[in-house]
């Protein structure tokens, strides 16, 4: 028999997507730091996916990527929650225009994993409820995180690799504060 106890904090992170031209991304950052408080910024160049974003929100030399990742761990039990707040902000800054001028895709980053939240169903994703599944994208083992045979060609990336390595032992270090 297990006990049932809640597990350690994890860290949300947002990949945002936009469009330099349709969004002020400066007013996105705010609102994911009034959300989810201090946070660190992750840019990168390589982002395999332009070109089918590009027929959703404009030519693809206009879109940008940041990830935001908050520096203060929060319970996992909000990943639902977190989620519908995202899709609320990418509809709440289309209302009106054609194209979507933001893409937020959430995630957590966890001691022994990072899993990305979507509203599409697959084989290894598990329903959260309200429409949110769990995609597992990245497990942590023999001392890195490593991506899976369906993680996402970016997350799989050395460099973001190495980004979630280092997050998650920032997060190791909060944990253990909090522990003491």
């Amino acid at each position: 028999m297990s006990d049932l106890i809640d597990p350690p904090y994890g860290l949300f992170f947002g990949s945002i997507l936009y469009n330099n031209e349709r969004l002020d991304v400066e007013k996105v950052k705010q609102k994911w730091i009034d959300r989810f408080g201090p946070a660190v910024e992750f840019h990168h160049s390589f982002f395999p996916m332009k070109s089918y974003y590009s027929r959703q929100m404009g030519p693809e030399e206009k879109l940008r990527r940041i990830l935001m990742a908050s520096l203060r761990p929060l319970g996992r039990e909000h990943l639902v929650e977190h989620k519908i707040w995202a899709d609320q902000l990418e509809k709440e800054l289309q209302e009106g225009q054609e194209l979507r001028p933001l893409n937020l895709d959430l995630g957590l980053l966890t001691l022994e994993n990072m899993v990305l939240a979507t509203g599409k169903s697959f084989s290894h994703r598990l329903y959260l409820g309200k429409g949110v599944y769990a995609d597992l994208n990245l497990q942590f083992e023999n001392k890195t995180m490593k991506p899976l045979s369906w993680t996402y060609p970016d997350y799989s990336h050395p460099d973001f690799i190495q980004f979630f390595n280092w997050l998650r032992g920032f997060l190791l270090r909060k944990n253990s504060e909090k522990n003491t």
